[in-house]
C-alpha cells in the first residue's frame, strides 16, 4: 500500500502550483505569419481550464527557463485557478497517459491491449460500426461524454444519424435542472446562479462550491461586503471549513428542511408581498382538480388564468389585474377555488420545524434562526448543480427555488441572474424536416427518439436507460457506445448492471487521456488530447453576462504520445462510415490528414464568430481581436433588475405552483419524500454520503499532486467511532445493505461529518483497470462509492441516488 505522509502532503500542498511545474518547449497552433510573430514573443497564452466542467479562464505561462505553469487571467469574468487547474501540466506529460490506440484481444473486463495504428484503429471500428447501423438502424449507436466536446456531438452524433447523445447530467443537475424548468423555466445549472458579487446571505444545500473557482474569485467581493454563508450538507466541505455557518444535516432530508423555512416566512408575513404579487403566479386561482380557473372556465372570451382583483372586486385576466388577492378562496365557475398561496402555505405548514427536526435531524430553533436571517436579509439559496445525490433531490430544489421568490431574490441585485446568452450557434440543430449544421450542410431529419427521454421525459441524458435498452432491448436495441472523456464506473450509479451493459455490447470505444476504469471494458481505447493541447471556442458559462472564449492551443503531445483531437477521432469514424453524410456537411477526405483538419477547425469557428457577431451587430474583427489578445470577449453585461421579465414557464411567471408539473402529472408543489434506499436502523449501519471539492474530477485524480492531496479514507464521527471501538486509520469494511457490495478502506475519525453518516469523496478511490501501474495503484486504495448503489432514480427526470446506506464492521488496525 502506498503512504503519504502528513508532512509530505503538506509539502504538496504548499508548493502545489510549483508542482504542477514542467520545463518543454511552446508549440504553437499554426496561424496566418502576423500572429506567429506576436505569439513567439508571448509569455502567457489564454486557456480555458477543462479538468473540470466550470471551463475558468487561465493563462499558460513560460518561464524564464522554459518552465510551464498555470496561473488564473484575473481580467476573464470567470478567473480560477483549483488544484484541478494547477496539476493539469502534470496530466499532459502523466507516465500513464495512453499513447497509442489499443485493440482488446482479450475479453471485457480482462483485456488484452495489444497497440496498433490511427488507420487500423478507424477502420475497424468504422467497419463494425456499418454492420451495427446495417442491423439495427443508426439509433443504435449512443455517445456519452462528459462536458468535453459537448458542442462539437450534435455534429459528431447527427452526422451519423443517431439523436443518442447521453451525458453524465442524471448524476450531477437533473435534479435541479427539473426544478428549474418547473419554477423559473429555465435550463442547466449554469443558467441560473446566484448574482455573488452582491449577495447578502447564501445557503448552499448541499453545493459543491469549489466546483467552480471563477464563482469564488466572484463571492471575494461579497465577503469584504460581510455576507453570511452558511452549508447545509452532512459534511463539512473546505469552503465550509473556511467561512460561513456549518449546518449538519441528516442525507435525503433536505427538502424538509427548507419547507420547515418556508413555513416560518409564510406564517411570520417575512416575504415580499409585492414582489410575489407581481413576479410570481401565487395569485392564481385554483380549481379543485388542482388546474387553474381561465377566462374560458368563466364564459368568457380568451384563455388567460384568471384571479381575484381586490380593487375590481372581480375576477380578470392576470395580465389585467392591478390589485391581485394574494390570500382569497371563494366560489367560481360553479366550483371552490383557492390561491396558489394559500396552497402553498398549506403544503408547509405540514413541515413545522418541530416536526422537520424529526426528519432532517436540524434543531427547531436553528431552522427558525437561519429561515428569519435569509428572509430579513433577502439571501438567495444557490440553486443547484452537482449537489445532494438521494434520488429525491428536485423537491428540494423547488422549494429553494420558491424561498428564493418569496423574498424578493430573482433578476434582483444579491439574488439569482438569468444568464445572457452568448447567442453562439449550435454545432447542428434536429428538426423534424432536416438536420441542420453549423457547415451550412443539411441532412435527412433523424426519425428515432432519443432512447433516455422515452423513459425520462422531462430532461434528458439519463445513462441509466442506456443500459437498459442494452440488456433488456427496449425501446430498441443499442448496440456501440462511445465513452468520450467521462468514467461511467465512477459517475453512474448500479456498476453491477453497467458491467453486464458493457460485455453485452457489440462495439465499445473508449476515448480518454489516461485509462479509467471503462477501458478494461473496451474493443478498442483511442488516446484523446488535453485541453492544452486544442483549441476550443465556448460560452464562459458562470458569468451572468453574454461572453465567449478561446482557449488556445499551447502545447503538443509529449514526445511519445500519438494522442488525436477527439474531434478529429469521431468525425473520422463518422466519415469511414458513412461518407456520403459526411460529404453532405464539408466533411470530405481530405480531413483526414490530420494537419489538414485544423482548416475544418476554423472553418466552424469563423462560421460561429461570423454568427454572433451578426446577432450582436460587432464586427468579427473586434471579437477575434479579443480572443487572441485577452482570451475572452464580452457582448454584454448583466444587470440587476427588479424583477425577471417574461419567462419560459406556461404562465410567464415564476411558477410557485407548477403548471408544466401538472403536464407531467407531478405534483405542482414540492414536498419531502424520503430516499429509496434502506435506511440505517442499526449501531453498525451508516448513510454512505460522498462529494467533491476543489481537487475531485475523474482526471484530475490521476495527477501525482492531487492523488497525494486527496484523502481516500471513509470519514467517521468521533462518537460513531467510539461507539464501534474504531480508531483513527483503522481498517473497515463496509457492506451495501441494499446490494451487499462489500470493500475495505481506512478510517478518518473527524467532527466534520455528521454522526450516523459515513462520507468518502466521489471519483476518488477503489480504481480497477489493469492498465493502472506502479506507482499510481494508489488510485486503487478506498472505496469507489458508485459500487454500493442501485438504480435509484427519480421518475420523470432520472435524477440519481449516488448516496446509499451501508454496515460497518471493523477488520484490522
Amino acid at each position: 500500500m502506498t503512504q503519504v505522509t502528513r508532512r509530505d502532503a503538506i509539502k504538496l500542498g504548499a508548493f502545489l502550483a510549483l508542482s504542477s511545474t514542467v520545463t518543454v518547449p511552446f508549440v504553437k497552433q499554426q496561424k496566418d505569419k502576423a500572429q506567429q510573430a506576436s505569439l513567439a514573443t508571448a509569455e502567457k497564452i489564454p486557456i480555458m481550464c477543462n479538468m473540470c466542467g466550470a471551463g475558468c479562464g487561465l493563462y499558460l505561462v513560460r518561464g524564464e527557463q522554459g518552465q510551464l505553469y498555470v496561473e488564473p487571467n484575473l481580467e476573464h469574468p470567470q478567473p480560477g485557478l483549483c488544484a484541478r487547474a494547477a496539476a493539469s501540466i502534470q496530466l499532459w506529460n502523466h507516465p500513464l497517459r495512453l499513447k497509442k490506440p489499443l485493440k482488446n484481444t482479450g475479453e471485457k473486463g480482462n483485456p488484452k491491449f495489444q497497440e496498433i495504428d490511427w488507420e487500423t484503429a478507424l477502420n475497424e471500428i468504422s467497419a463494425k460500426l456499418k454492420d451495427i447501423i446495417a442491423k439495427y438502424g443508426p439509433e443504435s449507436v449512443v455517445f456519452t461524454y462528459h462536458d468535453f466536446y459537448s458542442w462539437h456531438l450534435p455534429l459528431i452524433a447527427y452526422t451519423l444519424g443517431t439523436p443518442n447523445l447521453i451525458q453524465h447530467a442524471s448524476c450531477c443537475h437533473n435534479a435541479s435542472t427539473y426544478a428549474r424548468m418547473l419554477v423559473l423555466g429555465a435550463g442547466g445549472p449554469n443558467s441560473v446562479d446566484p448574482d455573488y458579487e452582491r449577495a447578502r446571505y447564501v445557503i448552499f444545500v448541499g453545493r459543491v462550491l469549489n466546483a467552480a473557482m471563477g464563482m469564488v474569485q466572484r463571492l471575494q467581493k461579497a465577503r469584504e461586503s460581510g455576507v453570511k454563508l452558511v452549508y447545509v450538507d452532512p459534511r463539512m466541505g473546505n469552503a465550509a471549513m473556511a467561512d460561513g455557518e456549518w449546518v449538519p444535516i441528516i442525507p435525503g432530508t433536505d427538502a424538509a428542511f427548507l419547507l420547515a423555512m418556508m413555513h416560518v416566512i409564510l406564517t411570520e408575513k417575512l416575504y415580499n408581498e409585492s414582489y410575489v404579487k407581481k413576479y410570481t403566479n401565487a395569485c392564481f386561482l385554483i380549481k379543485p382538480d388542482g388546474t387553474p380557473l381561465t377566462e374560458k372556465d368563466l364564459g368568457r372570451e380568451g384563455t388567460d388564468y384568471v384571479v381575484y382583483d381586490l380593487s375590481a372586486n372581480d375576477f380578470l385576466s392576470y395580465k389585467k389585474a392591478t390589485n391581485p388577492a394574494l390570500e382569497w378562496e371563494g366560489e367560481a365557475a360553479g366550483v371552490k377555488v383557492r390561491t396558489a398561496f394559500l396552497l402553498l402555505k398549506d403544503r408547509a405548514a405540514q413541515y413545522p420545524p418541530e416536526e422537520a427536526e424529526k426528519i432532517c435531524g436540524v434543531p427547531a430553533e436553528t431552522i427558525r434562526r437561519i429561515a428569519r436571517e435569509f428572509a430579513n436579509a433577502r439571501g438567495v439559496i444557490e440553486d443547484g448543480w452537482w449537489t445532494s445525490k438521494n434520488a429525491n433531490d428536485s423537491d428540494a430544489f423547488r422549494v429553494a427555488l420558491t424561498l428564493n421568490a418569496l423574498v424578493g431574490s430573482i433578476e434582483t441585485a444579491g439574488g439569482l441572474y438569468f444568464k445572457m446568452g452568448s447567442k453562439m450557434p449550435a454545432s447542428a440543430t434536429a428538426a423534424a424536416d432536416k438536420v441542420t449544421t453549423i457547415t451550412g450542410g443539411t441532412l435527412p431529419p433523424i426519425t428515432a427518439k432519443r432512447i433516455d427521454t422515452q423513459k425520462y421525459p422531462a430532461v434528458p441524458h439519463v445513462f441509466d436507460a442506456v443500459l437498459d435498452a442494452v440488456l433488456e432491448g427496449k425501446p430498441y436495441p443499442v448496440k456501440a457506445l462511445f465513452i468520450v472523456g467521462t468514467e461511467p464506473f465512477t459517475r453512474d450509479v448500479n456498476t453491477e448492471k453497467l458491467k453486464q451493459a458493457l460485455k453485452a455490447l457489440e462495439l465499445v470505444v473508449v476515448i480518454d487521456v489516461v485509462p479509467n476504469d471503462s477501458v478494461d471494458y473496451a474493443d478498442y481505447v483511442l488516446p484523446d488530447n488535453i485541453y492544452l493541447e486544442r483549441e476550443e471556442l465556448a460560452d464562459i458559462k458562470w458569468t451572468p453576462h453574454a461572453a465567449i472564449q478561446l482557449s488556445h492551443k499551447a502545447l503538443d503531445p509529449p514526445p511519445g504520445v500519438d494522442a488525436r483531437n477527439g474531434f478529429w477521432i469521431m468525425m473520422e469514424i463518422v466519415r469511414r462510415t458513412v461518407p456520403d453524410r459526411a460529404k453532405a456537411i464539408g466533411y470530405t477526405e481530405e480531413y483526414a490528414d490530420y494537419h489538414k483538419f485544423e482548416e475544418f477547425e476554423l472553418l466552424i469557428r469563423n462560421k460561429c464568430i461570423e454568427s454572433m457577431a451578426k446577432a450582436w451587430n460587432v464586427s468579427p474583427e473586434e471579437i477575434e481581436k479579443n480572443l487572441e489578445e485577452k482570451g475572452f470577449h464580452i457582448f454584454k453585461y448583466w444587470t440587476p433588475k427588479s424583477g425577471p421579465s417574461t419567462l419560459s414557464t406556461k404562465s410567464g411567471l415564476i411558477e410557485i405552483y407548477s403548471l408544466r408539473a401538472l403536464d407531467y402529472k407531478d405534483d405542482p408543489l414540492p414536498k419531502w419524500k424520503p430516499p429509496k434506499y434502506t435506511l440505517p436502523k442499526n449501531p453498525d449501519e451508516f448513510y454512505l454520503v460522498n462529494g467533491r471539492d476543489q481537487f475531485v474530477t475523474v482526471h484530475a485524480v490521476w495527477t501525482w499532486s492531487v492523488a497525494c492531496l486527496v484523502d481516500r479514507r471513509v470519514w467517521m464521527n468521533p462518537k460513531d467511532a467510539e461507539r464501534l471501538g474504531i480508531k483513527d486509520g483503522d481498517l473497515i469494511e463496509l457492506e451495501g445493505l441494499d446490494n451487499h457490495y462489500k470493500a475495505q478502506a481506512r478510517v478518518k475519525v473527524t467532527n466534520r461529518v455528521r454522526e450516523g453518516v459515513l462520507f468518502a469523496y466521489n471519483r476518488v478511490g477503489g480504481r480497477f483497470s489493469k492498465l493502472i501501474t506502479g506507482q499510481y495503484e494508489v488510485l486503487k486504495e478506498g472505496i469507489n462509492v458508485n459500487m454500493f448503489t442501485l438504480s435509484w432514480l427519480e421518475p420523470l427526470n432520472g435524477s440519481t441516488g449516488l448516496n446509499s446506506t451501508v454496515k460497518v464492521r471493523r477488520v484490522g488496525a
